[in-house]
């Protein structure tokens, strides 16, 4: 099949990679993939083996007035290109997607977030909202990720993980003296970075407990840390072997954030994989038997999950970790790929 995904841009997000490893994988069952993107935005972050189609873009130097006529241009592109299978993933090409000329079948909206929570602002909430009603068919790549009014998904396709990057360190370090607490550190709110610092800085004991923090960290809140007795080393990763080899480098990682409790998680996934003792309140860790699973981001109760995971014996870390690691398989990418080709061969029949 001739499969296109319309994207505005590339970025450094998770999703990012998900679409970049997803259109990889459709390439190698056959299909001839490719996204298409306004020419000045061409460069993926995430390597792929799919085309990459330019729309001409606009010079306008009306801000409104580029938009319009860069979003016109890469729908015009996308009719050019007459597709087999066009993909959306964003709320924003979503309904460029819906507005092509084109059989109903043949459009997908592959759904990573809940897009409505992105926003405060009412208008922007019902401009996301809107687009579960379009009329595309939806993929999950979380069971439980839309309210369920919006339940007429046709499949669900988890993200996939690196499991030859993401492996796990030789053995649990929790011996040496030092307890190493790591998160992935992001300037989005909904992230949760600062809660999740505020709860460390008022933990009873910090005694030998080192926390390292990646990619993005606000100087206020390095004093924070600082100011509250810890050792605060920060990281800025530029590939997935940095960031594997990061996520080795801790004994515990915290992996959660203050919306879409349940949903798919990257750092959740690939900490697991790493062989850390996990805290989180998202998938894959939901999907287990942890008790180190959290329902929804609570202070307390993270705080409680880090002193549990500081208090366990040898034996009980060697288990949890096995545990997760253990559910991880069918995270590889050729099993993702292959349900996501599955699901598009049959919708389109």
């Amino acid at each position: 099949m001739k499969i296109i995904i319309p994207v505005l841009g590339f970025g450094r997000a998770g999703g990012e990679r998900v679409l970049s490893k997803l259109a990889t994988e459709l390439m190698n069952y056959g299909h001839d993939v490719s996204f298409v993107v306004p020419d000045n935005r061409t460069n993926p972050y995430y390597a792929t083996t799919a085309k990459i189609v330019t729309s001409k873009s606009s010079q306008n130097r009306v801000k409104i007035l580029r938009i319009i006529k860069n979003y016109y241009n890469l729908w015009r592109k996308c009719i050019e290109l007459n597709p087999d299978a066009v993909v959306a993933s964003f709320h924003l090409t979503a309904y460029l997607v819906a507005l092509l000329p084109i059989t109903r079948r043949k459009k997908y909206y592959y759904i990573q977030a809940y897009e409505v929570n992105f926003f405060d602002n009412i208008i922007w909430k019902l401009i996301a909202g809107l687009t579960y009603y379009l009329p595309l068919k939806k993929i999950l790549n979380s069971p439980n990720l839309l309210p369920h009014k919006h339940d007429d998904f046709i499949g669900v396709v988890p993200a996939g993980v690196d499991l030859n990057v993401f492996y796990p360190k030789p053995s649990n370090r929790l011996l040496n003296g030092h307890t190493s607490i790591g998160i992935i550190g992001r300037k989005e709110k909904h992230k949760g970075t600062s809660e999740i610092i505020s709860v460390l800085c008022s933990l009873e004991n910090k005694a030998g407990i080192i926390i390292n923090i990646a990619i993005y960290l606000e100087e206020v809140d390095k004093q924070r840390l600082i100011a509250a007795g810890f050792q605060v080393n920060f990281f800025p990763i530029t590939s997935d072997l940095e960031l594997a080899s990061f996520y080795r480098s801790n004994d515990i990682m915290i992996a959660v954030g203050l919306i879409e409790d349940g949903a798919f998680h990257y750092p959740c996934a690939e900490s697991m994989a790493c062989g850390c003792l996990v805290i989180s309140n998202y998938a894959p860790l939901t999907e287990t038997n942890s008790v180190l699973k959290l329902v929804k981001f609570d202070a307390c109760k993270l705080g409680e999950a880090i002193n549990l995971c500081l208090n366990l014996d040898l034996e009980e870390k060697s288990k949890e970790i096995q545990s997760n690691i253990s559910v991880l398989n069918k995270y590889d990418w050729k099993i993702v790929g292959e349900t996501f080709n599955s699901l598009l061969l049959d919708a389109n029949k």
